[in-house]
Order: structure tokens, then sequence, then C-alpha cells
């Protein structure tokens, strides 16, 4: 049997046909579908959808690519530069969003008085999706950064050593040679960007909920609203096959860019002397270091002080007492919620695993590429491309609100980004180890000798997938609508992530029970990430993830 049959038969069962049957589920109630154009300000909410994705992908490409090079330039405290810039990506985005909530707020949260804003800017129909798309920005930032820095790190050696021979500035070996050298990856990661961000339920969702009126509604949401708000599946299937729709461009173009052989990016030639250079490198990032770390800093103090603090203006930045309640308090009432979460990150983790390991292995020895652009298609897809028929399968055969829905839904993103990163390890995987176990015979080849030689890459993969599933908001919330039972057999598949939301109600009056539920839901996966970022972070055939 081929290895990466039962990957195969994974996609093709909650990817492929999800996705098919949502297109073919809006010709069946066209009329009703077509009153989601009569009810609400449709070219409004694709706009918004534009705007958060384009400016999203713009922005934390530009500003990823940044940090990259100021690491890439350091000769010490490349680690610690690394997990400062890698923080707010540990944090679930339903953390993300309720830190910023407390963050923007008013003349109280430390972003308004820092930076002078007499007004919360999500309140305010003229400002709401911009602000949504900076606090997007802010926690998707650390996902250019790591795959320009990959590619950055790819970089021989050698041709480095012949710039200095030749010469050059760091402007110019920045300018004329590795960013034209890794420009493709500068793409991939525009792109990616920019379908993640089109897919993003999760921040305006919990910040805005899409208001004022419709002024932050993007199309993600308009699908969750049209299902479970105005009860209408048709409108819902037809919002989402108008997302599957715009996301097939940037899928198509992934696979183009992935496929060419060509370099995109010129070679301007900029000279500037080196301590110029490096002084406006280095001020930059510090400061864009700053606003990626304050929230996460402000996140802390909130939590762990006592609420008397919360409305001072002008705010209280620096700590002066500890009050552990709230945080307590928090956690004994988080325990279903964490261990639906451990349960289901764990198991979907381990099935991506299964299944990616040996399929991408196969796909690079045996030529199947086919199979892996159908991969990256699949991981390009926003969740609202098969979360309508999925819903309607699990429904039918009573596993909603089961933790099985979620384990096995979620590996046709985690699997299909394994499949992607693990084959771009194994194209530097050595064939003398497949020719020396055909010599001595060895059998179950994929057991015996390639996993344990491809055990560290595999390790991100899973805590990569680990990492995901713990941050997922959309499936949980649509899959589940109670806690775990805390009994057998299991019942209840509620999250972390929907324990963290349901303390956004109380944000005008305890930011202390705010702040403790995103504390409670992103410190476990940040002591993950911690251990995860060393290995993402080296470039190496051995240990590190490619991504082009």
């Amino acid at each position: 049997m081929r290895y990466y049959f039962p990957y195969l038969i994974y996609i093709t069962a909650f990817g492929i046909i999800p996705f098919a049957v949502t297109f073919a589920l809006v010709g069946i109630n066209l009329k009703e579908a077509e009153a989601v154009f009569k009810l609400v300000p449709v070219s409004t909410i694709i706009y918004n959808t534009l705007v958060f994705s384009l400016v999203s992908a713009v922005v934390t490409t530009l500003v990823g690519t940044i940090l990259a090079i100021f690491v890439d330039t350091m000769k010490r405290g490349k680690r610690l530069a690394s997990i400062l810039i890698m923080l707010p990506y540990t944090i679930p985005f339903t953390s993300s969003a309720l830190i910023w909530s407390i963050s923007l707020y008013g003349n109280y949260g430390w972003f308004s008085y820092l930076f002078h804003v007499p007004f919360d800017p999500l309140y305010l129909s003229s400002t709401a999706i911009w602000a949504v798309t900076g606090v997007n920005i802010w926690s998707m930032t650390p996902m250019s950064f790591l795959i320009m820095l990959s590619a950055l790190k790819s970089i021989p050696q050698e041709v480095r050593e012949a710039s200095e021979v030749d010469g050059l500035t760091l402007s110019q070996f920045y300018s004329r040679i590795a960013l034209p050298m890794t420009s493709k990856a500068f793409l991939l990661s525009f792109l990616l960007q920019f379908i993640i961000a089109l897919g993003n339920f999760d921040t305006p969702y919990v910040l805005t909920q899409g208001g004022p009126g419709f002024a932050s509604t993007t199309l993600p949401l308009l699908v969750y609203d049209e299902i479970f708000l105005f009860v209408n599946f048709s409108g819902g299937e037809m919002v989402a096959a108008i997302l599957s729709g715009i996301s097939v461009i940037p899928a198509v173009l992934i696979l183009m860019l992935i496929k060419s052989r060509r370099t995109p990016f010129p070679s301007p030639n900029f000279r500037i002397p080196n301590s110029i250079f490096k002084a406006v490198l280095y001020v930059a990032s510090a400061f864009i270091i700053f606003l990626l770390d304050f929230p996460v800093y402000w996140m802390f103090l909130v939590a762990l002080r006592p609420n008397v603090y919360d409305f001072k203006s002008p705010p209280v930045l620096l700590p002066t007492s500890i009050d552990l309640k709230y945080i307590s308090t928090c956690f004994s009432s988080a325990v279903p919620y964490l261990t639906s979460s451990v349960v289901v990150a764990l198991l979907a983790s381990l099935i991506t695993i299964v299944l990616a390991l040996p399929s991408s292995y196969e796909i690079e020895r045996k030529g199947v590429l086919w199979l892996l652009l159908v991969s990256i298609f699949l991981y390009s897809l926003p969740s609202t491309s098969y979360i309508i028929p999925l819903y309607l399968f699990f429904s039918k055969i009573g596993l909603l609100n089961t933790w099985w829905a979620l384990i096995l839904s979620t590996p046709v993103f985690t699997a299909t980004f394994a499949v992607w990163i693990m084959f771009n390890f194994f194209t530097s995987f050595p064939r003398a180890y497949d020719e020396a176990a055909e010599v001595f015979g060895i059998k179950r080849k994929i057991t015996r000798v390639i996993a344990p030689l491809s055990k560290t890459t595999t390790l991100s993969a899973f805590l990569l997938s680990f990492i995901f599933n713990w941050h997922l908001l959309f499936y949980p919330l649509l899959l589940s609508d109670t806690p775990y039972n805390m009994g057998f057999p299991p019942k209840g598949a509620e999250t972390i992530t929907i324990f963290a939301l349901q303390a956004i109600g109380d944000e005008t009056i305890n930011w202390a029970a705010l702040a403790s539920s995103a504390l409670i839901a992103a410190l476990p996966v940040m002591v993950i990430s911690f251990f995860t970022i060393d290995r993402v972070i080296k470039s190496d055939s051995k240990s590190g993830l490619k991504f082009v």
C-alpha cells in the first residue's frame, strides 16, 4: 500500500468533499441564500474583509522582514531576540483580543495613554476595522518573521563571505543579494498572511463581534451570523462560497510561486554606511519589539494585581502589589475547558504526524507533487470552506459537542501544513539512508529508519500542530456547546478559548477576571512555544523547518 493513501483518504473526506459540498449546497436553496444581499451590506463586509486581509498581509510581511534582518545581523542574543519577537504568536487569538480590549480602553489602557488616543477605537464605526486590523498585525507579525528568518538562514555562508570580500556594506548585501534570494519567501509570507487573515474569525469576533453595526464585520463573521443569529443556513453557505472563491486566487498564486524557479525581485543597490544602517535598524526593531511584548506584560500585570488599579488615569504601568484571587478562581473554573483543549490538541496533533510523516516522505521520494499542491491548496482555504458540511455530518452521526468532532476535523489544516514543511525537510534528507535500508532488507522502513532520523523536524511539526489546535475558536464555537462533564463517557467539548471568550462580557467592570482568563488560556501554550522556538528558528537540514 502507498504510504500516502491514509492521508489522501483523510483530506478527501474532511477537505475536498466538504469544500465541494459547500458550493453545491448554495444551489439547493438559492432564493434563501440571495436574502443575504438584501438584509446586510455585503459590499461593506467584503470591503472590510479585503482591508483587514490586505493591510495585515502587507504590514506583517514588511515588519517581519525588518525583524528578520535585525536578528540576522546580530552576533549575540539571537535566541533571546527571537523569543521576544515570537511572543505574541504563542498567545491564542482569543487571549490576544482580550489583552487589546483592555489596552485600547479610553484613557485607562496603556496604549491609549502612551500614544494619546482619547477614545476607544473599537467603539467608533470609522476606526473599528482599523483597530481590529492592528491587533491582527500584532499577533501575526511573528509568523512572517519566522518565514523570513528561515529564508535568510538558508543563504550559504560562502555567499556572505564573498560579499564581505567584495566590500559590500550590510545595506548592499541585503538589498542586492539577500532579499532577491529570499524573494519567494517574502511573497509566500504575503500570500499566507492574506489567506490567514481572510479566514480569521477569532480576532474580529472577540474584539467587536462585527460592530458597531457592520463596521468591522468580515465574511467569516457573516457566515457565523447567518447560521446562528439569522438561522439561515443557505445564507451562510452562500457567504462561505464567496469567501472560498476569493481564497482560491491567493491559493493558486502560492502554488505558482512554489513551482516557479525565477527570482521575483530585482536587485537594487542601496549603499548606506554600516553604522547608520545598524543604528536605524536597531532603533526601529527595539520599538517594534516593545509594541509586541508590552501587551503581554500588561496581561500579566492586570491579572496579578488588585482590580482597584484598573480604572486609574493615568494607568498604573508598574506592579504595586499581587492579588492571586482572580487567577485562582479562573483556574478552578477553567479545568473542564483545559481538559478538552489538552485532549483535542494532543490527539489531533498525533493524527497529524501519523498522516503527514509517511505521506510527505513518499511525496518527495516518488515525486507525487500533485498531492503536495492539493495539500497546500486545502491549507490555504479558510475554515468556513469546510464547516457547514462538517457541521451537518457530525450532527447526523451524533458527534456534535464531543471531542471527536474537533479531533477529526482540525487535521485538515495541521496535516496539510505538516506535509508541506516536512516535504521541504525530506528534499535534503540523504538518500543513502534509503539505500542502506534496501541493502539490509529492513522492513517497516518508515518507523525503523525514517522516523527516528527525522524526529527533530517531526517534533517541531507536532508542537506547531499542538499550538494551532490550542488556538482554535471557530470550530469549537460551532461544533460544541457545553464544557466537558468531567465524567465518563465524556460529553461536552468547549475548549479553553471559549472559556476566555466568556470573560469578554465583564471587560468594563472586571479587568482582572478578563486578564486572568486570557492568561489561563495562553500560559500552557506559551510554555510549549518557548520549547518550540529554538527548533523552529534553526534552518539546517537536521532540525530546521523550511517554507520554500
